[in-house]
């Protein structure tokens, strides 16, 4: 059963209504990003899609997690979430378990497939499954944003550089580093990379100050 698709005018759609909501021109949040304002306006059309970067500085710019861009028909995580026995309940319902082929997927320009692996977007964290085609060439942006993250690969052979320093990884290898050092993902090889990867946000990694 293949996973739901998140068409990027949907997302575009999202990106169009908090940018609106912010204040935000589509020049001046072209600028904030890097990128030409006529590819935010594609974008919002539904006729562009964003790079790993640039979706990460937007989703920074507007002040929402990435999961509120990649699923904007996602409920919003419960505070708490109901014992799954309560009222004949079960996991599923629940927000515990989500079935395989009911991953929100999107496919990023000239980069990864990212599917979201829970049933709603986590407050302060992201869980995904991350597909990079084969024989790709290493990006020539860098991403760099708030957070923590850790990988592991699952199938093929990913290329890694972070903070300037290259390796590459293999089925049972893991990677965890900051997400402010600049740091980049490719597949060179000839077969498809399967990896899974975890985000929390940067405040979610801040002590809570004593009062």
């Amino acid at each position: 059963m293949s996973e739901p698709q998140t068409p990027w005018n949907t997302v575009g759609e999202r990106i169009r209504q908090l940018r609106s909501a912010a204040g935000l021109t589509v020049r001046e949040l072209a600028r904030r990003i890097g990128v030409s304002a006529s590819h935010v306006s594609q974008v919002e059309r539904g006729i562009g899609s964003f790079s790993v970067p640039a979706l990460y500085a937007v989703a920074a710019e507007l002040g929402v997690q990435m999961h509120v861009l990649l699923d904007p028909d996602a409920p919003v995580p419960p505070a708490a979430v109901p014992e799954p026995w309560e009222d004949g309940g079960d996991l599923v319902s629940a927000g515990i378990v989500q079935r395989g082929g009911e991953h929100p997927t999107i496919k990023l320009s000239s980069g990864p497939q990212w599917s979201r692996l829970t049933a709603v977007g986590e407050v302060d964290a992201e869980f995904l499954e991350v597909i990079y085609a084969p024989g790709t060439e290493a990006p020539a942006e860098h991403i760099v944003h708030q957070g923590r993250e850790y990988g592991v690969i699952i199938e093929g052979e990913l290329s890694v550089e972070v903070h300037g320093q290259a390796t590459t990884l293999v089925p049972g290898d893991s990677i965890v580093f900051d997400s402010a050092l600049p740091h980049r993902f490719w597949n060179a090889g000839d077969v498809r990379v399967r990896a899974i990867w975890f985000v929390r946000d940067r405040h979610a990694l801040d002590p809570v100050p004593h009062a």
